[in-house]
Order: C-alpha cells, then structure tokens, then sequence
C-alpha cells in the first residue's frame, strides 16, 4: 500500500513545486479565512455596538419608558415601546431595567423578573457598549441610562433604570459568507499566479541543474561522493573565483585541510603559498612536483567547461616521494654510465690515435700521449678522492667533472672539501644532493664561455653541509623565494614526467631534518644544502662497511 501511495508521488521537478505550491496555497487560505473572518468579527462589534448604543439610548430617552420606571413598572405598559423599538431597528433583543437590576420587559419574556446581565450597574448611570454573554450566547449591545424627573417632583434628575440593547453575533459561516466572494477573487488570482511561479521557477531550476530531477541529482552526488572516496589521489576543484568546490579525503589528508573547506577560498585553507598559487590558476598543466613537508606532491590541473563556460579547475595530488628517490637513485646510475659511454667514446679516440701515430712510427709521440691522458685521469680521481672519501659520491663527482668538461665547464672542488665515509642510505642522499645541484649549476653556466662551477662539502658530527656556486646568470630576485616550489618547470618533460631538479633535493633535505636554500654570490647562483647526521648511526657504521 505504501508503495503504491509513493509512486503516486510527482517525481517530477515541475510537479513537486506545483504540489507544494498549492499546499502552500491551502495553508494561506485557511489563514486568510481566519484572519478575514476576524476582521469581520472586529468590523461587525465596532458598527454595530455604536448603532446598539444610541437605539438603546434613544430608547431610555423616552418619557413612556422614564415615567413607568420611576413608578410601579407595568410591563404591558412597556411592551408595545420596546417591540416598535424592536421592529423599527430590526434588534432582536431589548431589555428595559428597573434601579434594583431586574427585567421589568423585554422582547424575551424568558428574561422578565430576572436578574439583568450588565457590565455596568444600574446605579452607576453610565452608557456602555461591547460584547456581552448572555446564556452562553455572544452578544454585541449598548446600555444607556434612564434619566427622569417628575413633574410633581421638586428633586433633581435622577437614575431610574436602563435600556439595555443586544444583538447575536452572526455565526463564523454566515461571517466567512460574507466575505467569500472577495476572498476567493484574491486567492484565485494569488493561486494562479502561484502556479505560473512554481512552473517558472522549476524551469529555471531544472535549466541549472542540467534538466536532471532531484533524485538523479542526489543519485548523482552519492556516486560522486563515493568516486571520490575511492580514489587514492588527492582530488580538489576550485571554481573561476578561487573558492573550492571539492575535496576528498586524500587531498584533506596530504594538504592538511580543515574539516569545512568547500566554498571557502583557496588562500584560506591552503596554508602552502605555493599549492595555493597552482590552485587558483586557470590554465591546463603538465606534472609538476611541489615538496610539502617533505613529501613530493606531483600536481596535474585540467580546467573544467561545459557548454563552452569555464566552470573552474580539478587539480589532482599524488605522493611520489618514493618514486622520486628511486628516480634519482637511477638518475645517478645514469649519469655514471653516461660518463662511462663517454669515456668509452674517448678512449677509443685515443686508441685510433695511438694506433696512428705507432703506423707512422711516432713512438715518442704516442708515449707522450698516453702520459698525458693518464696524468689527466689520476688528477682528477685525485683532487676528488683526496678530500672525498665516501666511494659512491666520489665516483659521481669524478663523473660530473668529466661530463662538465666535455661541456667546456670546470667543476672543481674548494679546499675545505672533507667528506667521511658514510652509509648506504646517508651516502645514497648526499649523492643525489650533490648531483642535482651541479646539474643545476652546470645548465646555468653552459651559455657562458669559461664558467666554472665549484663543491665544497664538509661535515661536523651532526650535519652535512653542501654548498655549489656557479658563474650563471643567477637567480632572478623574485624567484629566490620560490624556486623550490615551482619543482620541474625548467626541464623538459621526460618517461617519469619533468626533471627531479631542487624539488628532489628539498625532499631530501626534509626528510633528513635539514633544508636548502638558495642566494646570488659573487659571479652567480649559491646553492647551500644541509643533512643532519644521526650519530653512530650515518659515519660510525660506515668504517665498518668498507672493506679491509
């Protein structure tokens, strides 16, 4: 049965509104009705009271009815006064009372010899007029006084009896009657008027809504929020006036978001400067990575349209710390077999050299040669492993000196360099540190003629210190702040998305409790990176890994 009574229910926008219109319609008009018949009510006390009033004053003013009260009162006397009275003024009930408060006539002889219901005494000698109930009946009435002074009496004027005047209050139908007609012009006309609205308003709402009905909305926005819950990215969508519109549990978790963050605006919820500023853009973006306390974030944003009319971005967040590290773990592997390839290219230049100058019998010529590129070779391993003694990241310095001179660019190191042997793990983050920012410093310097590019890396029992300069161009003042947020945008787009650059360094740097930064020196760009050292845990061991 009630299923039945529901699917009578309108499913329909258009028909839920016309249905509530007319509820809303009905309520109205059994308010107005009672309000209507109220006004009547108040219109009918105040004109009719005041006509009671003066009949039952000109009534008392009668010398028939003041001469018979100032003496014995004869009610046959007093009858045909008060039914002419009756008659003339179409009232029904009229009473006329003596000074001792009793009905000596009325038009309901029920009411003769007994006590008068008054609102006012006798002996006060006033007039009154309002509502009076009598046998639990509601009455509108006037009393007027009976003032008389006989002829043979040389008193002066005094109070006799009183008139009392009563009328019945027509009942709440014959009052609702009355005002029927104009009531139902009006809620016709509002009734009308209303349905048009309702039809209206649910064409505009439907036009808004896609032309979908509310339950295909609400089917919609549990599978919405399902989707999003189910996603394990980070998904946030914000609209052409920064505010968001949306977010799910992955992105409140990854960027701290309070519990309320839809319809406020970005700057509001987002405490990191510069996810805020990636956003509020407007533009479609490649991956871009942005380092949140330590954690790599690779951030898409897409803009949103329909029907040609932007309705504002989703941006999407994803945790790739651990891919990052594994990328530049390979990055270094990969810098050291290009070196390797390198010097394999050049060895076999040297060798087709050699090989010409023994056919041509240059036998001092080839010796010379084959000095020279060996005291090269053992200068460079020594000026690095002199002060370097941790093997892998004094293979990498060895292979990004190769790789800078091949470029025209001499990577040395300052004197201060001491780096003792570390531990796998420590060893494999100072490695990426110290090989991005070369990387760095080395693109800078490529576009001028001479450039240098120096490391120096020094220790202490608790932190490791990094610093690169080069002979760039430097960093632009309003970038200096900023330049670690905006993570791959110089490099191109490669398989894992845009180079690691300083993004990755500032991963690291957090996740071992230091930081990076970034100045103009003296000729170009200072980058300065720190890595706290666990004691006994990060040098200590590390003897005990080397071999004997």
């Amino acid at each position: 049965m009630w299923s039945s009574q529901h699917r009578r229910w309108p499913r329909t926008l258009a028909g839920q509104f016309l249905l509530l219109q007319l509820v809303v319609l009905a309520l109205v008009l059994a308010l107005v009705a009672a309000i209507t018949v109220q006004q009547s009510t108040q219109d009918f006390r105040a004109s009719r009271s005041t006509r009671l009033l003066a009949v039952a004053e000109n009534l008392a003013g009668t010398a028939v009815i003041g001469s018979q009260l100032y003496g014995t009162p004869d009610r046959y006397v007093l009858d045909p006064a008060i039914v002419r009275t009756s008659s003339d003024t179409g009232v029904r009930l009229v009473q006329v009372i003596d000074r001792n408060g009793r009905v000596v006539a009325s038009t309901d002889p029920r009411d003769v010899r007994s006590p008068a219901t008054l609102k006012s005494p006798v002996s006060a000698g006033r007039s009154w007029s309002g509502d009076l109930d009598l046998r639990s009946r509601e009455m509108v009435g006037g009393q007027a006084p009976v003032i008389y002074n006989s002829p043979y009496d040389a008193a002066p004027e005094r109070t006799v009896g009183a008139v009392l005047v009563l009328e019945e209050y027509p009942s709440w139908w014959d009052r609702l009657a009355n005002a029927a007609p104009d009531l139902l012009l009006y809620l016709g006309i509002a009734a009308a008027l209303g349905a048009i609205g309702a039809y209206l308003l649910s064409r505009l709402i439907r036009r808004q809504t896609r032309g979908l009905e509310p339950a295909e909305i609400a089917g919609l926005a549990d599978h919405q929020e399902a989707l999003l819950k189910g996603i394990h990215e980070g998904v946030v969508g914000v609209s052409p006036a920064g505010q968001v519109t949306l977010a799910n549990s992955s992105a409140h978790e990854l960027l701290h978001l309070p519990d309320d963050p839809v319809g406020r605006d970005v700057a509001d919820v987002v405490s990191h400067r510069g996810i805020a500023d990636f956003l509020v853009a407007e533009d479609d973006s490649d991956s871009t990575v942005i380092v949140v306390e330590g954690r790599a974030l690779v951030l898409n944003r897409r803009r949103a349209a329909y029907n040609g009319r932007s309705v504002g971005t989703v941006t999407t967040f994803m945790d790739r710390s651990d891919l990052l590290s594994m990328q530049s773990q390979m990055s270094a592997q990969a810098s050291i077999t290009d070196v390797l390839r390198a010097q394999t290219h050049e060895f076999d230049n040297r060798l087709h050299t050699i090989s010409g100058l023994l056919q041509l019998e240059e036998y001092d010529e080839a010796v010379a040669l084959i000095d020279d590129v060996s005291r090269r070779r053992a200068e460079i391993s020594q000026s690095v492993t002199h002060r370097v003694h941790d093997a892998r990241v004094a293979a990498l310095l060895i292979a990004k000196t190769t790789t800078a001179a091949e470029s025209g660019i001499a990577l040395s190191l300052e004197p201060e360099t001491d780096l003792p042997r570390l531990a796998a793990g420590l060893s494999a983050d100072v490695g990426t540190v110290v090989g991005n920012l070369v990387d760095n410093a080395v693109d800078a310097s490529r576009a001028n003629r001479g450039a240098e590019v120096s490391a120096r890396i020094t220790h202490d029992e608790n932190m490791i210190r990094i610093r690169v300069a080069d002979t760039g161009a430097g960093v632009a003042p309003e970038d200096v702040e900023r330049i670690f947020e905006r993570g791959w945008s110089t490099k191109p787009s490669g398989p894992a998305g845009r180079g690691v650059g300083l993004a990755l360094v500032q991963a690291i740097c957090s996740r071992r409790h230091g930081d990076v930064s970034v100045a103009n020196g003296e000729h170009g760009a200072l980058l300065t990176a720190t890595l706290r050292v666990r004691p006994g845990r990060d040098l200590a061991d590390a003897t005990a890994e080397e071999p004997a």
